[in-house]
């Protein structure tokens, strides 16, 4: 039963995590039309084309800085049944070998992410130099930050030996594990402040109505956990605070996932407002509007545009819950080692989550605590330039750094930098993004293809095919056009 609740565990931890740029090649496109005010509302105000349409797309990431999947194949041979016969077992399914994960040895904390993203129905229309339009968008992000290399020692070594050091610390005094969910129903607003043929200037926002879909949140403060034999973790010295409208961090996000893209007036369960504000502008000698979009090129030298993202939050007042679990007088034993904990543990986060509370109320240490749970939105500063080559061949550079506000429900973005080099045409794009992540400790490359209004890509593409240790993928798809 051990291996079974283990095997999960492993699956979950190398499985969370995600935060960003995972549409970096679409982002950085002059023909992303609509789907350019993800980064900056006013690359909108200097589009060839006067309306674009975005009909949907999707895009998940997700990445950790401990663990690493270093399996004999690759994704694409397992996604492909093309795995060798010596590591499947007599039925023929996978046969899991714990040697397969690899840790960071230079790691005293770990931090998982995750996030999807769905774009539902945009739209964008230019009158002379206004702009005006709207979006739709659902985002789910899980967030596991602070949490000890004690927390995976302690998993192995309860599956693999029967003596533990004793006592084993076994999370940060900071641990946090975040998750939440919303709608994003969004009016754009631009204005082309400068056009001529030499320098254009724009300046866009968007204005935007939080729909929280749930959202639930652990914040440890001080307490201290132990392993204390084989099978308890004592809590001590400190409190736990506890909010959520769901107690599912999974459930956070597949509700993002069954709603999709379409905007829903029904189950909501929290209210808030967000704002993107951003400037955008093109240098060249001759940039024409109508031999831009006559000959399907973009013709300006350089090209720069500032955005901050995703100024506001979403407050969750009814449906939410809210506890405290406080041991600063007395300590919480938690057991691990009865059938009420394995029933949990296959139940996933829910039901470790209700155990966990469960317990605290029967020992008499579990508080209520019914403050309104506001979560910050992931705020961003984007800084984007592209250098065009030849006709038709840009390089584009794109940095993205999270604006961290120290707020104690607060999500935030991971901090990146992207380098793209594509060939794009109003019919055919292809680009191989270069993007360091991760808190710039990591590289991953990619690719991204657009043939008409259709796009697809990834911004690890390279980690599917090879046979090496990976810790994250993205992926997005699309259907976007640019109308005259």
């Amino acid at each position: 039963m051990r291996s079974v609740v283990f095997f999960v565990f492993i699956l979950s931890f190398t499985c969370s995590s995600l935060k960003a740029q995972s549409f970096s090649a679409l982002q950085n496109s002059n023909y992303s039309g609509v789907n350019g005010i993800y980064t900056n509302p006013a690359s909108v105000t200097l589009m060839t084309h006067k309306r674009s349409a975005n009909i949907g797309g999707f895009g998940f990431e997700f990445s950790n800085d401990y663990l690493k999947l270093d399996a004999p194949f690759s994704l694409w041979d397992l996604m492909n049944g093309n795995v060798d016969a010596q590591y499947k077992d007599q039925n023929g399914d996978l046969k899991w070998d714990q040697n397969w994960v690899s840790t960071d040895p230079n790691k005293s904390l770990i931090n998982l992410n995750l996030n999807s993203e769905f774009r539902g129905p945009a739209y964008v229309n230019q009158y002379g130099r206004f702009v005006w339009g709207t979006a739709t968008r659902t985002r789910s992000q899980i967030d596991i930050s602070n949490t000890s290399v004690g927390l995976w020692q302690f998993a192995r070594q309860w599956l693999d030996s029967q003596k533990l050091v004793n006592p084993l610390e076994l999370s940060s005094l900071n641990l946090s594990a975040r998750a939440n969910s919303y709608q994003e129903i969004s009016a754009i607003l631009g204005y082309r402040l400068v056009n001529n043929s030499t320098f254009k200037l724009g300046f866009g926002t968007t204005l935007k109505g939080i729909l929280g879909l749930g959202s639930v949140n652990v914040q440890n403060t001080a307490m201290r956990f132990k392993a204390i034999g084989m099978d308890t973790i004592q809590m001590s010295d400190g409190y736990m605070e506890i909010a959520y409208t769901d107690n599912n961090l999974l459930g956070q996000l597949l509700s993002g996932v069954i709603s999709g893209s379409l905007p829903s007036l029904s189950n909501i369960k929290g209210l808030g407002f967000g704002m993107d504000i951003g400037i955008s502008m093109e240098i060249g000698s001759n940039m024409s509007t109508e031999m831009n979009a006559r000959e399907g090129f973009k013709d300006y030298r350089f090209k720069f545009g500032a955005a901050i993202l995703d100024i506001g939050s979403v407050g969750y007042r009814n449906q939410n819950k809210g506890y405290i679990i406080n041991t600063t007088t007395a300590p919480f034993n938690l057991a691990l080692n009865n059938l009420q904990f394995i029933q949990a543990a296959t139940e996933g986060t829910k039901g470790i989550l209700d155990y966990v509370i469960s317990n605290a109320k029967d020992q008499g240490i579990l508080e209520s605590n019914n403050e309104i749970t506001r979560i910050e939105l992931p705020s961003t500063l984007q800084l984007q330039a592209d250098i065009k080559v030849l006709k038709g061949v840009f390089v584009a550079a794109h940095w993205q750094q999270a604006l961290l506000l120290g707020n104690k429900w607060e999500f935030s973005q991971t901090n990146s930098l992207a380098v793209v080099p594509r060939f794009e045409h109003k019919w055919f794009e292809f680009a191989l993004p270069l993007r360091y992540r991760n808190n710039f400790n990591r590289w991953s490359f990619g690719a991204h293809l657009r043939t008409g209004p259709l796009f697809i890509g990834s911004d690890n593409m390279a980690n599917i095919f090879q046979v090496a240790p990976y810790s994250g993928m993205t992926f997005y798809m699309g259907i976007t056009t640019l109308i005259k």
